[in-house]
C-alpha cells in the first residue's frame, strides 16, 4: 500500500499544480524515484515535510482522473500560497476563469449569471443587492477546503448551467490536534489618506419616521399631516403641521460631515482550534472551531466623462471604502469504521462596507468654463451577512448489507438552511455645487425638493436545499458499471425593501454639515420640506423560487481504455417576482398586480419542467506525445440558463461597485444552452504535464445587458434577450519543471463568441461578441522551491481581453473594460516546522480599471476610469 500510495504522488503534485499553478515542482521530483529510495529514512522525512504543500492535492487528484467530467480544482493548500484572502481571488487562478469587480467569476467568457454557485453541494442565498449570485469574495480563503470548478455538466449538478458550476468545499473535522494563529498587516499606495465621516453605527430608519409614514399614509407634505390630523380630531394649525414635518426631518441622522484624512492600515487575525477524538472501537468524533476578522480602507476614486461630449461633461469622484470581514465557523464530525460519517457545520459571515463620496461634475447644462461645478456628497453603510447551517453524511452498506451485491452501496446525502441579509440603514446624497470663482470656493447646497435624500434598503434571501445519491458499482464479467441515482431541492424566499426620505430645501450656502443642522431645520423661517420615494421607479419586491429534480447517470467501463457515462436530470423549476409599493395605501397598486396575474401572459410567476441530458466517453491510454499517462474525454449535455430574481423584478437599484443604475424587465425568458467539450490530458515524468481543451456553447435567447437611457454623467443599464449565441474556444494548461528548484506553469484561454439580436432596435450592434465575454484569459506562475524547504515564492500574472461591460444604444458604439494586466508576488519564509511569514506584492504594475466607448461621432471616449493601486500584505503565522 505505501510503493503504490507513493507511486502516484507524481501525478498527483502535476495535477495539483496544473489546476492552481502554486505547488511545489521540485518537491515533485523530490518523491519521485524508485521504491528503494521511497524507503529510506531520508526520503521518509522528506515525504513528511513535502506534506505540507500536498494534504488535500492527492484527493483531488484522485477526483480529477475519476469524474468523466472536465473539472479543475483548488486546494487550499495552494490557495494559501498564492496569499489569496477570499474564494474569488483564488479562482481567478483556474483556467478560462475572469474575475469581475473583485466578486463575480467569470468562466469561458460567460457573464456571472452564467455560473451556478453551491456550497458543499447546497444551493445557498446572496446578500448582494444587485445580483441573485453570491459574490464570491463574501467566503474567506480560511474555511475552504478545495475548490471544484466543473466546466462541463453531469446530472448531478443543477440544469441551471451555462459556463461552469462552482462548489465550495469548506474545512472538514480535523484528523488530529489543530491549532493556528495568524496575524497580518498591508496597505495600499493609493489609500494613505482618503474621505471618512462620523461612524453612526447602524443608524436604521428611526421610529418616528415609520410611524408617520403608517399614520399619514405614505404622504408626508405639510398639507396632508395638517389635513389628517384635523380630520381625526385633533385640530393643529399650519404651523404646528411644519412643525410636525420638521421633528420627522430631524429624526433623520445628518451626522454625515465628510472629511479627508489619513486611513488606517490593513489588519487581518486567523484563528483556528481542532481535534479528533477515539471514543470506542471504530468510533472517533472531532470538532473544529474557526475565527477571522480583516479589514481594510480602500480609494476607489473615479472620473467619469459622457459618451455624447466628454470634454465637457465629465464627473471627478472622490472615493472610499472601508470594509470590515468576520467569520465564525464550527464544524462537528463522527465517523464509524470509515463506512459511516456525520459532519454538521455552522457558518457566521460578515462583511460591512462603509463608504465615503465626493462627485464634482459639469455637464452641458453646466459648462467648465462658468466654474462652478455640481457637486454631489454621499455616504453609504451596507451591512452584509449570510449564517449557513449544514448537516451531511456518507454511508456503505458493507457489514450491514443482507446481500452480498449490496456491499458496495453508498449512499450521500445533505441539509442545508441559509439566510442571507444585507441592511442598508441610512445611505445619504446630498447635491449641490461649488463655486470656484470666489476667492475661497463656496459651497452650496442646491436648491431642490430632493436637496437631501436618506435611503434606507433591507434584503432577506432564505434558502433551504436538500438532496442525496445512491451509488451501486455492478460487476459484470470484469467490467465496472456504476448506477447513481438521487434528488436535489431548493426553496429559496427573497423580501427586497426600500423607502428614501426626500429633504428638499432653498438655495443655501454650505455643505451637508452646515446646512442640515437642528437649529436650521427648526426654525420655521427657513425653507425644508419633507416627501418619501425615490423618483426613479419601484424600489421593492418580493420573490420566491423553488427547484425540485431527481437524477441518475450510469457510468460504464468497457475496458481498461473505454468508459462511457450518461445520465438525465428532471428538473421542475417555479418562481414568482412580485413589485412592491410600500407607500400606496390606496390599494390601487395591489389591485393592478392581482388583475396582471389573473392576464394569461403574466410575466410575475412562471412554472416549468424540463428533461436535460448529458453523455460522456472517455479514452485513457499511455504513450502518445510521449506522457506516461494520457486521457481523452468527450461530453455534450442539454442544460438552461434562468433569468435570477434580481433580472427580472420591475424595480431599479443602485450598483454600488461602479455606481451604475440597473433596471430589471420582468419579460426576460429563460437560455437554453447545449454544451459540447473535448479536453485532453497528459502526464510526464517528474512532475510536468500538458492539458489541452475546446469547448462549444450554443445558446438561445442569451440575456444581455444594454445601455439605457440616463442622464450626461450617469450610465443606466437594463437586461434583454438576444436571438441566438455562441461561444467557443481552446485552453492550455500545464506545468515545466526548471533546474534550481524553478517552475513555471499556467494556462491560456483563447476563445471568440456572437450574439445576434433582433428583438430590440436601439441596439447599435445587433451581430457582435457577448457581454462580458473575453478574448483571452492568461495565468502564468514562476515558482521557486529551495532545496532546505525555508523558501518559497512565487511571481504570478492575470490578464484578460477587453470585454464589453453593455451594448450600446442610439448610435453609440458598445463600451468595453480593458485588459487588467496584475502581477503579483508572494514570498514564504518557514524559519520552523511551526513557524512562517508571508510578504505579498498586489498589483505591481499598478494597473487601473478603464472602460472605454466609442459615440456616434466615431471618437473614442474613457468613459470611467478607476485607480487601484499597489497593495503590500505581511502575515506571521503559527501552526501546531
Amino acid at each position: 500500500m505505501l510503493i503504490k500510495r507513493f507511486s502516484r504522488t507524481p501525478v498527483a503534485i502535476a495535477v495539483a499544480m496544473v489546476t492552481s499553478g502554486f505547488t511545489g515542482a521540485a518537491m515533485a521530483q523530490d518523491v519521485d524515484g524508485d521504491s528503494a529510495e521511497v524507503f529510506s529514512p531520508s526520503a521518509l522525512e522528506e515525504v513528511v515535510v513535502v506534506g505540507r504543500l500536498q494534504s488535500v492535492a492527492a484527493s483531488l487528484v484522485d477526483e480529477r482522473l475519476e469524474l468523466p467530467y472536465s473539472a479543475d480544482f483548488l486546494g487550499f493548500e495552494a490557495i494559501s500560497r498564492a496569499g489569496d484572502s477570499d474564494v474569488g481571488s483564488a479562482l481567478r487562478r483556474v483556467t478560462g476563469v475572469t474575475l469581475i469587480d473583485n466578486k463575480f467569476i467569470y468562466i469561458r467568457g460567460l457573464g456571472e449569471r452564467y455560473s451556478n454557485v453551491t456550497v458543499n453541494g447546497a444551493a445557498v442565498p446572496s446578500p448582494d443587492l444587485a445580483r441573485s449570485v453570491i459574490p464570491l469574495d463574501l467566503f474567506p480563503a480560511s474555511i475552504v477546503e478545495s475548490l471544484k470548478v466543473q466546466k462541463s455538466w453531469g446530472p448531478d449538478l443543477p440544469a441551471n448551467f451555462g459556463g461552469g458550476a462552482i462548489d465550495i468545499r469548506t474545512r472538514n473535522v480535523p484528523s488530529g490536534p489543530v491549532a493556528s494563529i495568524s496575524i497580518g498587516t498591508g496597505f495600499n499606495s493609493e489609500s494613505d489618506d482618503g474621505l471618512t465621516y462620523p461612524d453612526s453605527g447602524s443608524s436604521a430608519m428611526p421610529t418616528a419616521l415609520r410611524s408617520a409614514i403608517n399614520h399619514y399614509k405614505g404622504d408626508l407634505s405639510q398639507t396632508n399631516i395638517y389635513d389628517v390630523e384635523n380630520k381625526s380630531g385633533n385640530a393643529i394649525t399650519r404651523d404646528q403641521a411644519e412643525g410636525i414635518q420638521r421633528d420627522l426631518i430631524r429624526s433623520l441622522n445628518r451626522d454625515v460631515a465628510i472629511t479627508k484624512g489619513n486611513l488606517d492600515p490593513d489588519r487581518d487575525i486567523k484563528v483556528d482550534l481542532g481535534n479528533a477524538w477515539d471514543v470506542a472501537d471504530e468510533l472517533v468524533l472531532g470538532a473544529s472551531i474557526s475565527g477571522a476578522y480583516d479589514e481594510e480602507y480602500r480609494n476607489k476614486s473615479q472620473i467619469k466623462r459622457s459618451i455624447g461630449s466628454p470634454e465637457t461633461s465629465f464627473a471627478d469622484v472622490e472615493r472610499t471604502v472601508h470594509e470590515e470581514r468576520t467569520t465564525l465557523a464550527l464544524v462537528l464530525g463522527a465517523e464509524y469504521a470509515q463506512d459511516q460519517s456525520v459532519q454538521l457545520s455552522h457558518y457566521i459571515i460578515q462583511n460591512d462596507a462603509d463608504e465615503a463620496r465626493i462627485t464634482t461634475s459639469f455637464s452641458n447644462n453646466n459648462p467648465v468654463v462658468d466654474n462652478r461645478p455640481d457637486r454631489k456628497y454621499a455616504t453609504r453603510m451596507e451591512e452584509r451577512e449570510l449564517v449557513l447551517s449544514q448537516i451531511k453524511g456518507s454511508h456503505r452498506l458493507g457489514d450491514f448489507s443482507p446481500l452480498s451485491a449490496l456491499e458496495m452501496l453508498s449512499f450521500d446525502w445533505f441539509y442545508s438552511d441559509a439566510e442571507a441579509t444585507t441592511d442598508i440603514p441610512n445611505a445619504t446624497s446630498f447635491t449641490g455645487s461649488l463655486d470656484r470663482t470666489t476667492a475661497e470656493p463656496t459651497p452650496y447646497i442646491s436648491g431642490s425638493s430632493t436637496a437631501g435624500q436618506f435611503e434606507f434598503l433591507s434584503l432577506e434571501d432564505s434558502v433551504e436545499s436538500w438532496g442525496g445519491k445512491f451509488v451501486l458499482p455492478v460487476n459484470l464479467s470484469g467490467q465496472e458499471l456504476s448506477l447513481s441515482a438521487g434528488w436535489w431541492n431548493s426553496e429559496k424566499t427573497r423580501e427586497y425593501y426600500g423607502y428614501t426620505a426626500n429633504v428638499g430645501t432653498s438655495s443655501t450656502v454650505g455643505t451637508p454639515a452646515s446646512v442640515f443642522t437642528d437649529a436650521r431645520i427648526a426654525d420655521l423661517a427657513n425653507n425644508f420640506d419633507l416627501t418619501m420615494g425615490s423618483g426613479f421607479g419601484n424600489e421593492s419586491y418580493v420573490a420566491a423560487q423553488k427547484i425540485g429534480a431527481i437524477f441518475g447517470e450510469a457510468d460504464y467501463r468497457l475496458s481498461e481504455e473505454w468508459r462511457l457515462t450518461v445520465g438525465a436530470r428532471w428538473e421542475e423549476y417555479q418562481q414568482a417576482v412580485l413589485p412592491v409599493n410600500l407607500l400606496d395605501f390606496t390599494g390601487v397598486f395591489n389591485k393592478q398586480i392581482i388583475e396582471a396575474l389573473n392576464d394569461p401572459n403574466q410575466t410575475f410567476a412562471v412554472q416549468n419542467d424540463d428533461v436535460y441530458s448529458s453523455a460522456a466517453i472517455t479514452y485513457s491510454g499511455v504513450d502518445l506525445i510521449g506522457a506516461n499517462e494520457f486521457q481523452l474525454r468527450f461530453s455534450v449535455s442539454e442544460t438552461v440558463v434562468r433569468p435570477d430574481l434580481r433580472e427580472l423584478a420591475d424595480v431599479a437599484y443602485i450598483d454600488p461597485e461602479l455606481s451604475v443604475r440597473v433596471f430589471g424587465n420582468p419579460n426576460l425568458k429563460s437560455t437554453q444552452v447545449r454544451n459540447y467539450d473535448l479536453r485532453s490530458e497528459f502526464y510526464y515524468d517528474g512532475g510536468d504535464n500538458f492539458t489541452i481543451s475546446l469547448f462549444y456553447k450554443d445558446l438561445e435567447l442569451p440575456i444581455e445587458q444594454v445601455e439605457g437611457a440616463g442622464s450626461d454623467d450617469d450610465t443606466v443599464l437594463r437586461y434583454i434577450n438576444g436571438g441566438s449565441g455562441e461561444v467557443y474556444g481552446i485552453e492550455f494548461e500545464g506545468l515545466k519543471t526548471l533546474p534550481a528548484g524553478l517552475f513555471l506553469s499556467g494556462n491560456v484561454t483563447l476563445s471568440d463568441s456572437e450574439i445576434t439580436i433582433t428583438s430590440n432596435n436601439e441596439v447599435t450592434n445587433t451581430d457582435r461578441q457577448l457581454t462580458g465575454h473575453s478574448k483571452y484569459v492568461v495565468n502564468a506562475s514562476l515558482g521557486y522551491d529551495s532545496p532546505n524547504e525555508q523558501h518559497s515564492a512565487s511571481l504570478l500574472y492575470n490578464v484578460s481581453s477587453e470585454r464589453i461591460f453593455f451594448a450600446g444604444t442610439s448610435g453609440n458604439d458598445d463600451a468595453f473594460e480593458q485588459p487588467f494586466g496584475s502581477l503579483d508576488l508572494i514570498y514564504n519564509y518557514y524559519p520552523t516546522e511551526n513557524i512562517s511569514v508571508k510578504v505579498k506584492l498586489g498589483n505591481i504594475l499598478d494597473a487601473k480599471r478603464e472602460f472605454e466607448q466609442k459615440n456616434s461621432s466615431g471618437d473614442n471616449v474613457v468613459i470611467l476610469e478607476q485607480e487601484v493601486g499597489t497593495n503590500f500584505g505581511l502575515s506571521l503565522s503559527w501552526k501546531y
